[in-house]
């Protein structure tokens, strides 16, 4: 019977008996920003090295599939070809993928075509080895780097930046004239 009651005092003394009146968490945190993902194993072309384009292929079609946890996030997918951060300049190609829908993974893909010999100016119709990338973002870049998405004053005085992400992925390209192309 004594080892009874002394459990039962543990039992009923275990937790604390005073009430606790100041609020620790009185609301919940904001949800920063996550980073957006490219889906690799989906990517078209498949090959990060192309060979061939202007004599094989005439026409090259970049296709990523992208994804982000933060499903109310515009997603901006920047295409470069050739850049040089000797002489910077802005991007080949801008795609707005939109927010819509519930799922991480957005059902629009960031996309990129090229025709050789088409009358539109593209670096990848000149003969010789080329560089594509996309950087897809969730904020605007500015000089290839995102901008901060949300700068947010804190009690002390100080600021959160909440950052913005980038992911990339890039293809190297031979273009080859003198092939079948038009």
């Amino acid at each position: 019977m004594k080892w009874f009651g002394l459990g039962a005092a543990v039992w009923l003394l275990g937790g604390c008996v005073i009430p606790q009146d100041a609020p620790y968490l009185s609301e919940l945190p904001m949800q920063r920003n996550r980073p957006p993902r490219i889906v690799e194993n989906q990517v078209v072309p498949t090959n990060r090295i192309i060979r061939g384009f202007g004599s094989d292929l005439c026409v090259l079609t970049f296709t990523v599939p992208v994804e982000d946890p933060d499903i109310g996030d515009q997603l901006l997918a920047y295409w470069f070809v050739d850049y040089n951060p000797n002489q910077p300049r802005g991007e080949d190609h801008l795609v707005r993928i939109e927010a819509r829908g519930t799922r991480p993974t957005r059902d629009e893909r960031a996309s990129f075509q090229v025709n050789f010999g088409s009358t539109d100016f593209n670096r990848l119709n000149l003969p010789g080895d080329h560089i594509v990338e996309v950087i897809v973002s969730d904020t605007p870049l500015v000089e290839r780097e995102p901008e901060a998405s949300y700068i947010m004053p804190l009690a002390d005085g100080g600021t959160l930046i909440d950052p913005g992400y980038t992911a990339t992925y890039t293809w190297f390209v031979r273009t080859e004239a003198g092939g079948i192309c038009p």
